[in-house]
Parts: C-alpha cells; structure tokens; sequence
C-alpha cells in the first residue's frame, strides 16, 4: 500500500516529546497579574479540537512588564498547544499568528516540534480517535480531571520518517476538516469535531 507515493513501511513509533524541540507547560497566571493589554493569554477554551478558538469578548492579557518578571515561556506562532483539561482532554490546535506576543495557562501544553517534525500531521495525530482513547486512560485528579504532561510526553506517536509525507498527510487531513467545517457552518452545526 502506497500512501502519497511513499512507502508505508518508512513509519516509526516515537515518544511524542521526542519530537519536539520544546515540550513544556504554560504559565500560572492570577487574576492580579491580568492586564488591559501587552501579551495575549490563551486559555484553554480557545484550543479546539484541530483548530484555534478565536473568543473575541473573552480575551486575556499580561504586560510586557509582568511577562519579563515572571518570566514566561513565550507561544509562537506555530506552536501546538494541548489542552489538559477536558472537553476532551488532550485536544490540540496550531496557534496562528496573533498579530501579539502570547503566552497560555498553565493547564495547557506547549510543543514547539522539531525541525523534521511537521506540525500540521502531529496536531491530526493528536485529534485522532486512537489518541483520545488513549488520554482517557491517563486521566486522573479529583473534581477536574486532567492528563498530566509526563503521560502525554510518554504518548507513542506512529510517524513517517519523511517530512514531505507527514506534510502531506496533515494537509490532507487538515483540508478535509476545514472542509467538514464549512458544511457544518453552513447548516447551522455548532458541535464540529469530536472524539
């Protein structure tokens, strides 16, 4: 079997923190270190399953000053940010450009893949039915369930050796999402993708 004209025995198994080049979690952030403007705070309500929520009347803030002091791990454009928190747990997007520097909570992952690694086939990896099965295994914590990052960096990833193929396996699949979505938008579906 031939997928994208590569042979399908080039796969690995990988650790999915040794893909990455950063594999960390966000910042404790309080409601006293908030802020009117500055640095952009992503939560975990705007990581969608495959995509970034966009919540406009919901948006967070830190100053240049306070992200310096507490020295904050900064989100780039690019970055996957994981969600520990349900609804579902383990759910992943690609964060886009902002137009601002940004930095996310800390019940949220960041994974800055490596330079072999394609962002666009991991995040479709991490929005697959196998891998939400899996992270329900891993939840654990009292009121608020959630997944721990050493479980999630232990996670084994199924990944072609080649960037090109991964590239055009993500694409592929990230098409057909945006596909999905703009049906589902057009017949009034709010609930787009789930595991």
């Amino acid at each position: 079997m031939k997928v994208c004209g590569q042979n399908t025995n080039a796969w690995e198994q990988r650790k999915l923190s040794a893909l990455c080049d950063k594999f960390t979690d966000g910042d404790w952030i309080e409601s006293k270190d908030q802020s009117d403007s500055g640095v952009r705070l992503v939560q975990t309500g705007n990581v969608g399953v495959a995509e970034y929520l966009d919540k406009p009347n919901n948006k967070k803030w830190i100053s240049n000053v306070t992200f310096e002091q507490l020295h904050c791990e900064e989100v780039l454009p690019g970055d996957i940010l994981i969600s520990r928190l349900p609804e579902p747990a383990g759910r992943a997007c690609v964060m886009p450009f902002l137009g601002t520097k940004m930095i996310t909570a800390v019940d949220c992952t960041i994974v800055r893949t490596a330079s072999n690694v394609s962002n666009k086939f991991l995040v479709q990896y991490l929005s697959s039915q196998a891998y939400f099965d899996a992270v329900n295994t891993c939840l654990a914590g009292g009121t608020r369930q959630r997944i721990s990052r050493s479980n999630l960096a232990d996670f084994d990833v199924p990944i072609p050796s080649e960037k090109a193929e991964q590239d055009a396996i993500g694409s592929f699949f990230c098409g057909l999402d945006n596909l999905i979505t703009l049906h589902q938008r057009k017949r009034g579906i709010t609930n787009l993708r789930s595991p």
